[in-house]
């Protein structure tokens, strides 16, 4: 894309879509007082949502209105910069990203979501051999595997498991987070042996195998503890994976995050926490970042608490991060073979109903802890059962502590049933959504609509049900997990088009709520609605520059948007070249 070309008259500063030159950007981030006009201004001010100017001074908006009410806001000396008729909106947010861990991901072999199999995926894996993004002391890993192909394990045996891998061991880590795949020499290494299986009660779910308890190489969720007794100790430049993290994001607009898994209650080296600490003590932050951190419901909750506050203690005072709160994984995933996801009836191939995670009733004193100490509490919730739940615990709150200002929030929300819809806006849960995954393809259909209930199945992602029962839905993306493009979200979850079709066109989400659902709203998910979500007065200055009408323009236009510039407190930190 052609850089932005800045042309300088006086004191004038005037820009021209859409190419921006790279000697200019030190002059628009270094100017204490800044005119922004002659543009289309959406500011997610749900009052005042479009305007003709705003005024920033260093980190902060001024004032937002019509140009000559604008320009008394600040002194004679402020630089004017003429967009040129573009499209001006605040900063985007993402509701729940692993910034850092997506940051490490971009460092390492990763297929990043895209289904390669046969000839494809044995030549990837020679690539990431050779030029050793795949390789960590022997051992073969590659991150971001689309969950498709654990329906393919006879292919993923024949590659894997002769010739030269019959020695080397490999690891296939699903995008999911969810869900891997191990080769027989790490499934040996780990013991994960037909003995082990046969030996199993309650985790045996968790791993694939024939009807002999042979191991196939598939395991989910808390078989992950097994296989990684037999990793090595993974080399990660934390630091690194942050400035890739914070460069990748603000390419795409983003210039506020959640990170919903910094770290774990109970572990005393939080990487990721320091990793952002780091950042921001070298001015190299360029978000926001509210962190939670993952707990378990089923231990003692005033214990986690009061850890929770030490971290706080910790990590106070750093600039442009907080740590907010608990992350609780009330299940797993619902796709097929994994079908960890915990529904209200069983799936149709077995009697199982999915895994819950905790116990009800400690859940429910939970997050009654957690919320009369003035923490959020965000919840993973796949399956309708996981969100009635989640719903259940946050409502023992608010009866409990007769409190509803902490907007705690559930996250996925893959399944829900109308039942539960309304509840949302009467307990002031916010529902944060990847809706980007809401679209007709085979993990939505194939590996989905066979195993689960129909009365189930036909409330898949029911965004449009959830807006209309007064829901605030706020933008996610779960990065790394999938790209964390907020346009390409917007795309889909206005037309919920895949490669098989529609998903249930009634859910489709109204585009100008899906920019309200990346700004506004999100901040409220990160407990920042006052600073931060909308162009006004006193928040930060934080604002993109979009190559197009985001309000008007087709569908399709918008899937394919580009950021021209990202402004994240006063400061352009990205720049179209």
């Amino acid at each position: 894309m052609p850089g932005l070309k800045l042309i300088i008259t006086a004191a004038i500063l005037i820009i021209f879509l859409p190419s921006l030159a790279l000697s200019q950007k030190d002059s628009i981030s270094n100017a204490s007082e800044k005119i922004f006009f002659n543009a289309k201004i959406f500011t997610a001010d749900k009052e005042r949502p479009y305007a003709e100017a705003v005024s920033i001074k260093d980190d902060k908006i001024v004032a937002v209105g019509n140009y000559e009410e604008v320009k008394k806001t600040v002194t004679a000396n402020a630089m004017q910069i003429d967009l040129g008729g573009g499209f001006l909106m605040p900063g985007l947010i993402d509701s729940h990203e692993h910034a850092i861990d997506g940051g490490e991901s971009l460092t390492r072999a990763n297929t990043f979501d895209s289904l390669i199999l046969s000839d494809s995926l044995a030549a990837f894996a020679e690539k990431v051999q050779a030029d050793g993004t795949g390789m960590e002391s022997g051992f073969l890993v590659i991150d971001g595997i689309n969950i498709s192909t654990w329906s393919y394990l006879d292919e993923l045996d024949s590659i894997f498991n002769k010739g030269k891998y019959e020695e080397m061991p490999v690891l296939l880590r699903g995008s999911d987070g969810h869900t891997a795949w191990a080769n027989k020499v790490l499934l040996e290494k780990a013991g994960v042996t037909k003995e082990y299986i046969s030996s199993l009660e309650t985790v045996r779910k968790y791993y694939g195998f024939n009807n002999e308890f042979e191991p196939n190489g598939f395991f989910a969720d808390s078989a992950f503890d097994k296989i990684n007794t037999a990793l090595p100790d993974f080399k990660t430049d934390w630091h690194l994976a942050g400035i890739k993290a914070m460069e990748y994001n603000n390419s795409l607009g983003i210039t506020a995050l959640l990170d919903p898994a910094a770290g774990n209650i109970g572990n005393k080296n939080n990487k990721i926490l320091n990793a952002y600490q780091n950042l921001a003590q070298q001015n190299e932050l360029t978000a926001h970042v509210a962190a939670v951190v993952v707990a378990n419901a089923d231990t003692d909750a005033m214990t986690q608490v009061h850890a929770l506050h030490s971290l706080q203690q910790q990590y106070k005072g750093i600039k442009d991060l907080s740590v907010i709160g608990f992350k609780i994984f009330a299940d797993g995933v619902a796709e097929y073979p994994t079908q960890t996801a915990s529904f209200s009836k069983p799936y149709l191939n077995k009697p199982s109903a999915g895994v819950f995670n905790f116990d009800p009733e400690k859940f429910d004193q939970f997050v009654i802890t957690a919320d009369k100490e003035g923490l959020l509490v965000h919840i993973h919730a796949i399956g309708d059962r996981a969100v009635t739940a989640a719903l259940d615990g946050i409502e023992a709150a608010r009866k409990a502590n007769h409190n509803y200002n902490i907007p705690h929030t559930i996250t996925h929300i893959q399944f829900a049933l109308p039942k539960d819809f309304a509840r949302f806006k009467k307990l002031n849960v916010l529902a944060s959504l990847q809706l980007l995954w809401a679209y007709g393809d085979f993990t939505t259909i194939d590996i989905l609509k066979p195993y689960i209930d129909p009365s189930i199945y036909k409330w898949q992602y029911p965004a449009r049900s959830l807006l209309q029962a007064g829901t605030t839905i706020c933008g996610a993306s779960d990065w790394n997990v999938s790209s964390a493009n907020p346009f390409e979200a917007i795309y889909i979850a206005e037309t919920r088009l895949g490669s098989k079709g529609v998903l249930d066109s009634t859910q489709c989400m109204p585009r100008m709520e899906m920019l309200y659902a990346y700004t506004i709203n999100a901040a409220r998910a990160l407990l920042m609605e006052k600073n931060i979500g909308s162009i006004e007065s006193g928040k930060y200055a934080d604002m993109i520059l979009v190559d197009r009408d985001v309000p008007t323009i087709t569908p399709e236009a918008v899937n394919n948007a580009k950021v021209v510039w990202t402004m994240f407190e006063g400061k352009l930190v990205y720049k179209a070249k």
